[in-house]
Parts: C-alpha cells; sequence; structure tokens
C-alpha cells in the first residue's frame, strides 16, 4: 500500500485499523467480513466493530444479494472528497455550538471556585423580605449599617419598623449603625439603648437614600426610591469582609 494512500486516509480522521479495513474494500469489492478480516489481519470481532464505525461514517455499507451472509463494500474511491465535505460541514456546526457553550464550559470550570451568590427584591414587600434575610440568617447576630434613616423611615411603615426591631431584639441581634446628622436621624436614635442598637453620626450634608447592612457573609443595599424601592443581597465573604473595613473606618472617623 503506497504511504501517500495510507497518510491521505488517516489526515480525513481515519484511524489506522479504520484505514486497513476501508484499504481491503476498496480494492477488493463487496466482501464477507470474514475475508475483510483475513486481508486486514485483524480478528473477526474487532473487524465487525471496525465495520459498523466505517458504516457509521458512511464510508461502507452493507450488500445483501438474496444471501444469508451480510458483504460489504465501500463507497467508490471518486466518493471520498464529498465525504471529506460533509466532514467539513460538519466540523464547523460542531465549532458553532461549541462556541455557544463556552461561557457554560467555563461556569463548570470555575464551579469549585465560591462565586458570589445575588439575590434581588423588588418593591416594598421586596425590601421587608431582605430585612427579614437579616433575621433569618445572622448567626454573628450583628448587624453594621450604613443607613440613610430618613429614607428608612419616610418609606417603611411605623408598624413594620416596630416588628422589625423587635424581631431582632427577641433574636439577641445587635446593630451598629453609621448614619447622617439630620434632625429626623438624631431624633429617631434617642431611645437606641432600648432598641438594642449603637449610632454614629456624619455630617448631615453626606445624606442619602439607601442603607447598606453588613452580616455574617452577606451585605445587604436597600434603596428606598419612592419610585421603585429595591434592595440586593450579596452573599461573598470577601466582599463583606471589604465592606466591614469600610465601615470600620468611617466608623472610626464618626462622632
Amino acid at each position: 500500500m503506497p504511504p501517500a494512500i495510507k497518510r491521505a486516509l488517516i489526515n480525513i480522521g481515519l484511524a489506522d485499523k479504520e484505514v486497513a479495513v476501508l484499504l481491503v474494500l476498496l480494492q477488493n469489492g463487496p466482501m464477507l467480513a470474514t475475508n475483510v478480516s483475513k486481508i486486514a489481519k485483524l480478528n473477526r470481532t474487532t473487524t465487525y466493530g471496525l465495520l459498523k464505525e466505517l458504516s457509521g461514517k458512511g464510508l461502507v455499507s452493507s450488500v445483501n444479494k438474496n444471501e444469508s451472509a451480510t458483504r460489504y463494500q465501500s463507497i467508490a474511491p471518486e466518493m471520498l472528497p464529498g465525504y471529506v465535505e460533509r466532514k467539513r460541514d460538519e466540523l464547523l456546526s460542531s465549532k458553532k455550538d461549541l462556541e455557544g457553550v463556552i461561557p457554560q464550559l467555563l461556569l463548570m470550570r470555575n464551579k469549585g471556585k465560591v462565586l458570589p451568590k445575588v439575590q434581588f427584591f423588588e418593591g416594598i414587600s421586596g425590601v421587608e423580605q431582605a430585612y427579614e434575610d437579616m433575621l433569618e440568617h445572622n448567626n454573628e447576630k450583628m448587624i453594621y449599617a450604613l443607613t440613610g434613616l430618613e429614607g428608612a423611615v419616610t418609606s417603611m411603615t411605623q408598624t413594620w419598623m416596630d416588628y422589625f426591631i423587635d424581631q431582632r431584639n427577641k433574636r439577641s441581634i445587635k446593630a451598629e449603625y453609621i448614619v447622617p446628622a439630620t434632625q429626623k436621624a438624631i431624633e429617631a436614635t434617642k431611645d437606641d439603648a432600648k432598641k438594642g442598637r449603637v449610632a454614629s453620626f456624619i455630617p448631615a450634608e453626606y445624606n442619602f437614600n439607601t442603607e447598606i447592612c453588613i452580616y455574617d457573609h452577606k451585605v445587604s443595599i436597600l434603596s428606598y426610591s419612592q419610585e421603585n424601592p429595591v434592595a440586593l443581597i450579596i452573599e461573598d465573604e470577601t466582599i463583606a469582609y471589604a465592606m466591614k473595613q469600610i465601615f470600620n473606618y468611617v466608623q472610626s472617623t464618626a462622632k
């Protein structure tokens, strides 16, 4: 067998044994599998498997001309370039499919890494749900908050605020928070000792209409926008630690 022929068949993606079987059929026409195995010098079980593989690739077909035994034949030699064209089209299609799943593969590759878990809540009921998470998932029994207290007082009902403080105290969850020193905020902090919380003040000019709460390995960001109140909970140890460090720094400069 000329080396160029074997090399050409291997280059279209065939294994050595597949090439051996296909060459036997290309040279001899329809044959019994037993005869193919003898000429290719392969055992019959292996030969049957290879014939099945080549049939699946469209390079071999079975022939049964009113005989009990099945004979096998290869495609005509001049049809081999067409096979290569089909393989090229299949590979191009596979390439597109593979490109489409690359983002999922990257996620699978990184599944051993703990990615931040993010939850989004919308509306006042959603903001209340985010507050509930501070009660339900707070092993450290502590909340650190940078809060625009005026926004919270304006947006949340007094009934809800009383409920939250009551539940927090029943669960022995303390709170330290940093708040702009507006008149409303100062009034709201007068009975903090009874509410199990400690306030630190920053200048009123830095007032804002949101709240950032740090607890366990979570950071909750709540926006008290009148049009569309929303809340976001990020569960990530690194982010929570960074925010706690920022809180500590601001608290050290507050009054």
